[in-house]
C-alpha cells in the first residue's frame, strides 16, 4: 500500500489519469443509469467532456512519457470510456446486454489495476491476471467487430478525430497482450490464472453455440415432421410446442430481431437496423453474434420468429403493428378511480394515464411525434365501456362504431394527416389495445379508459382485480387511487388505504399493477336495470349438474401434466375409450401410456382440435394448461383454422374439465364462445364426478348469461316496472357475453359482423369483436368517416353516474310533466283572479 501511495504522489501523470478516468466514468455511469433525463443534446455534451479529457491526457502522455506502457494503458482506458459515451448519442453498436456491461466494467478495471501489478499482493495478482485474460478476449472481439469501420475511421479522422474511437479496442488488445506477457513471465501459477481467464469465456461461448445448433436442429426436425405428417397446425406452432422454453432459447429466437447478428453480406455493419416489427430495443450480445456466425442460420423468417415469441413468451404487445415509433414515451402518471358495487358483484374502473415524450431536441427533434400503444390485461369477463382523450386541454369522449371503420379512420389520420385520434380494440385473451396519437415533446397526452368487471368469487368472499397494462414504461409513474363502495361491505381487506369518508378510500403511491381488494359481499340486490324496454336482473348462480357418463375421454396432454396426475386419473378412465392427440387422434392404453406421456409431456402447450371429437355430446375432454399458446386468430389461414371454421357453426356442446385454473388463450377464446361446458378442479374432484356421473349443465340461453367466476346469472326480461337505481353495467356485461356467444360459430369466417350484433354492442356501448371505440379531433372528422353519434345507447360509462337510465317513454312522460308544471306556474303568475 505504501508503494502504491508513493506511485500516486510521485507520478503526477498516473495521478492525473486516474482522476480523469474517475470523473469520466462517473459522468458515463450517470448518463447510462438514468440518474438524469438523457437526451441527444445532453448525451453529446457529456461525451464532449469525456473526449476533451482524453485529448488532454493524450498530449500529457506524448509530452511526459511516450514510451511508458502504463501511461498508454490509462489513456486507452480513458478513450474506451469516451467511445461508449459517444455511442450513447451516435450509435455505432447497440446497447450491451447486462452480462456484457458487467464484463466491460470488470475488464476496464482490470487493465487499470495492471498499472500497479508489482504493488499488488500475490492473491490479487492472480485475480487481476484471470480477468486480464477475459479482458483480452473482449478487446479482441471488439477489434474484429469494428473492422468494417476501420477505413471510415481513417478517412473521417480529419473531423476532430472522433472516428479514431473505432481503433481503441485494438489498442487495448495490444497493451493488454504486452501487460499479460510481462506479468506471467516465469510464474506457472499466474499462467494458470491467465489460462482460466481465457478458457471460461471460450467454454461459455462454446456451450451457447452448441445450444444454438441444438435448437436449430430441433427447429428443422419440427419442420420436417410437420411436413411429413401433413400437419394441420402452422409449422411455427409445432416449433413453439417442441423447442425448450428458457432464456437461451428466447434469445436465439430473438436473434436478428432484438439481438444483433453477424450479417457478413452488409457493406459496413453486421446486421440490419432495428425494425419496427417488434417493440424492444436492439441489443448487442457477443455470444449471439458469434453463434450466428458459426452455428448456422435458423430456418425461420422474422414473421415466424415473432409468432413463436407471441405464443411462447406472451410477447403480443411488443409485436403490435406500429405506424409511428414510441421509443421515447413513458407513462408519467396514473389516476385510478374505482367504483365497486358489492351487492351487484361488479366494479367499474377508470384509469386516467398521462403519456410523456422524453425527446428534448437533437437530430430527432423533427420526428418528435410518437404513437403510444397500451395493452390492458383485464379480469376474465371484463369489457371496456368508455374512452376519453384530452384535446387542447378538454376531455373528448369516444364514439362507438364497427372495428373496420375505426381502423380505416385511424390509419388515414395517423398515417397521412398526423393529428389527434385515440382508439380501443378488443383482443383475445382478456386484453384490449389502446392507441393514442400524437404524443409530442411539447405536451403530455392524457387519456382515460373505463372497464366494467365482474368480481371474482372465492367461497363467501369476493375479490376486486384491477388488471395491469403493457406499454410506455410506468417505472417512475405516480398513482393516485380512489376506491368507493355503493354499499360498504364487511371483512374489507385493503391495506395501505386511508378512509376519507364513509365507504371512500384513497392512496397515493408509486404505480402498482394488479391491485386486489377482498371483502364479504352483502346479499345480492334484486333491483334490475332497465333500458330500451328490457330489464336486466341478477340471480345467484347455483351450478346445476346433469347425468353424464362419457363414452370417450380425450386427454389434452402437455408439459403442464405431471406423471403422478396421469397415474392418479388412469384408474377412473381406463375402462373407457381414451384418446390423445399427436398430429392425429390415437388410443391411449395401459401398454403405451408411459411412452406417450414421456413424449407428450415435453410439449410447452397443446392445441387440442375439438373439431376432431366425433361425438362431443357423449365425450369428455380433460386438460391442464400453461398460460401461453397461440390465439385463435393466429390460426386463421391454417388447415387447423379452416377445420374449426367448418366445425363451429354446428358444434355440439362438449364437456371440458380443467385440472387447475389456468387456460391457454386458445381455450379461453373457445370458453368465451361457449364451445364447451366448463368444469374445473383437482384430480380427486374429477374422479368423484366420473364415479357419480355428475357434470355441469349449461344454464345459458338467449335471455341468460352465466358469470361462473362471480357466481352470477344475468337474466334479460321484458319487465321494467321494478327498475330502480341498478348500475347500467348489468346491461354491458350481459351484452358482451351474449355477443361472444353469437360470434363464436362464425369467428373464423368473419360473418359474425351482423347488424343485430352491432346494434347490441352499440346499445351497451362496449368494445367487442364487432365494435371499437374512437375519439377524433373534430365533428368534421367523424362525418367524413361516417362515424355517427351513438343513438339508443348507454354511451360512455362513468364513475359519476352508474345508475338506471330512464326509458324513452319515461323521458316523454317526464317532459310532459315538466311542460304541465311550467304551464300551471306561468298561468298562476299571469292570469288575474276575478273579483
Amino acid at each position: 500500500m505504501k508503494n502504491l501511495k508513493a506511485i500516486l504522489f510521485e507520478d503526477s501523470v498516473v495521478k492525473l489519469g486516474l482522476i480523469l478516468i474517475t470523473i469520466s466514468a462517473g459522468f458515463f455511469l450517470m448518463e447510462g443509469s438514468g440518474l438524469f433525463e438523457l437526451t441527444e443534446g445532453t448525451a453529446f455534451g457529456a461525451f464532449c467532456f469525456n473526449y476533451s479529457a482524453s485529448l488532454v491526457f493524450f498530449f500529457v502522455v506524448i509530452y511526459k512519457g511516450f514510451r511508458r506502457l502504463h501511461y498508454w494503458v490509462l489513456l486507452l482506458a480513458l478513450w474506451f470510456i469516451s467511445a461508449f459515451a459517444l455511442n450513447l448519442s451516435i450509435p455505432v453498436f447497440n446497447t450491451s446486454v447486462t452480462w456484457l456491461s458487467v464484463v466491460i466494467c470488470i475488464s476496464t478495471i482490470s487493465i487499470i489495476l495492471s498499472v500497479f501489478m508489482n504493488e499488488l499482493s500475490s492473491k490479487m495478482k492472480h485475480v487481476v491476471t484471470f480477468f486480464l485474460g477475459m479482458a483480452f478476449l473482449l478487446f479482441i472481439y471488439y477489434s474484429v467487430y469494428l473492422t468494417s469501420m476501420y477505413l471510415i475511421g481513417i478517412f473521417a479522422a480529419i473531423a476532430l478525430g472522433l472516428s479514431l474511437h473505432v481503433f481503441v479496442p485494438m489498442g487495448l488488445a495490444i497493451v493488454t497482450f504486452i501487460t499479460i506477457k510481462r506479468t506471467v513471465r516465469g510464474s506457472k501459477s499466474l499462467k494458470m490464472a491467465l489460462g482460466a481467464g481465457l478458457l471460461v469465456p471460450v467454454i461459455a461461448c462454446s456451450i451457447f453455440i452448441w445450444q444454438w445448433k441444438s435448437i436449430n436442429n430441433q427447429v428443422n426436425l419440427a419442420i420436417n415432421h410437420n411436413t411429413l405428417s401433413e400437419g394441420k397446425l402452422p409449422t411455427w406452432v409445432v416449433i413453439s410446442q417442441n423447442i425448450p422454453k428458457n432464456a437461451i432459447a428466447q434469445r436465439i429466437i430473438k436473434a436478428g430481431i432484438v439481438y444483433k447478428t453477424a450479417n457478413l453480406s452488409d457493406s459496413w455493419y453486421w446486421g440490419d437496423w432495428n425494425k419496427a416489427s417488434f417493440d424492444e430495443p436492439m441489443q448487442h450480445d457477443p455470444f449471439i453474434v458469434i453463434a450466428s456466425l458459426f452455428g448456422g442460420d435458423l430456418n425461420l423468417d422474422e414473421k415466424e420468429r415473432i409468432k413463436i415469441l407471441e405464443a411462447m413468451y406472451d410477447s403480443r404487445h411488443q409485436a403490435q403493428e406500429r405506424l409511428w415509433s414510441g421509443d421515447k414515451l413513458k407513462t408519467a402518471n396514473v389516476i385510478t378511480n374505482v367504483k365497486i358495487f358489492p351487492e351487484y358483484r361488479l366494479a367499474y374502473t377508470e384509469k386516467t394515464l398521462t403519456v410523456h415524450n422524453t425527446e428534448k431536441g437533437g437530430v430527432r427533434a423533427w420526428a418528435g411525434k410518437q404513437e403510444a400503444i397500451y395493452t390492458f390485461h383485464v379480469p376474465e369477463g371484463s369489457v371496456v365501456s368508455s374512452l376519453s382523450l384530452w384535446i387542447d386541454g378538454k376531455e373528448q369522449q369516444s364514439r362507438l362504431t364497427t372495428k373496420g371503420k375505426v381502423e380505416s379512420a385511424y390509419r388515414e389520420i395517423v398515417g397521412v394527416e398526423q393529428h389527434d385520434p385515440s382508439v380501443i380494440h378488443w383482443q383475445e385473451g382478456n386484453t384490449v389495445t389502446a392507441r393514442i396519437f400524437p404524443c409530442t415533446p411539447e405536451e403530455n397526452r392524457k387519456f382515460r379508459v373505463g372497464i366494467t368487471s365482474p368480481l371474482r368469487k372465492q367461497g363467501d368472499m369476493f375479490t376486486y382485480e384491477s388488471g395491469y397494462f403493457d406499454g410506455p414504461s410506468p417505472e417512475d409513474a405516480t398513482e393516485a387511487i380512489q376506491v368507493s363502495f355503493s354499499k360498504k361491505p364487511e371483512s374489507l381487506h385493503m391495506p395501505n388505504f386511508d378512509e376519507i369518508s364513509e365507504g371512500v378510500y384513497t392512496a397515493d403511491r408509486p404505480y402498482q399493477p394488479d391491485e386486489q381488494i377482498t371483502f364479504k359481499a352483502p346479499p345480492l340486490a334484486d333491483m334490475p336495470f332497465a333500458f330500451a324496454g328490457k330489464g336486466y336482473q341478477l340471480k345467484d348462480y347455483v351450478p346445476q349438474t346433469t347425468n353424464f357418463n362419457p363414452e370417450a375421454v380425450y386427454l389434452d396432454l402437455n408439459a403442464s401434466w405431471s406423471a403422478s396426475e396421469l397415474d392418479e386419473l388412469w384408474p377412473a378412465i381406463k375402462t373407457k375409450k381414451v384418446y390423445y392427440y399427436d398430429g392425429k387422434l390415437e388410443a391411449l392404453t395401459e401398454d403405451n401410456r408411459d411412452n406417450v406421456y414421456s413424449r407428450m409431456g415435453k410439449l410447452n402447450f397443446s392445441m387440442f382440435p375439438v373439431n376432431e371429437i366425433k361425438h362431443p355430446e357423449s365425450s369428455l375432454l380433460i386438460t391442464k394448461c400453461a398460460e401461453t399458446s397461440p390465439n385463435l386468430r393466429d390460426l386463421d389461414e391454417s388447415e387447423f383454422g379452416k377445420a374449426l371454421t367448418s366445425y363451429l357453426p354446428g358444434a355440439k356442446q362438449l364437456q371440458l374439465y380443467n385440472i387447475g385454473t389456468n387456460l391457454t388463450p386458445y381455450l379461453k377464446a373457445l370458453k368465451e364462445m361457449r364451445v364447451f361446458t366448463y368444469n374445473e378442479g383437482d384430480v380427486a374432484t374429477l374422479q368423484s364426478k366420473l364415479t357419480k356421473h355428475e357434470f355441469s349443465h349449461s344454464q345459458e340461453d338467449s335471455t341468460h348469461v352465466v358469470l361462473a367466476q362471480s357466481g352470477l346469472v344475468i337474466e334479460q326480461t321484458g319487465d321494467t316496472l321494478k327498475a330502480g337505481n341498478a348500475p347500467d353495467h348489468l346491461l354491458r356485461l350481459f351484452a358482451y357475453n351474449d355477443i361472444m356467444k353469437k360470434v363464436g360459430p362464425h369467428y373464423f369466417d368473419k360473418t359474425y359482423v351482423q347488424p343485430d350484433i352491432i346494434d347490441e354492442a352499440n346499445q351497451a356501448f362496449i368494445a367487442s369483436p364487432v365494435s371499437s371505440l374512437i375519439v377524433l379531433e373534430t365533428q368534421k372528422d367523424y362525418e367524413r368517416f361516417g362515424i355517427d353519434e351513438n343513438k339508443n345507447s348507454l354511451q360512455n360509462a362513468s364513475a359519476k353516474s352508474s345508475g338506471a337510465v330512464p326509458e324513452p317513454g319515461e323521458w316523454l312522460l317526464i317532459l310532459v310533466v315538466i311542460a304541465v308544471i311550467n304551464f300551471l306556474v306561468y298561468k298562476s303568475k299571469h292570469v288575474q283572479p276575478e273579483l
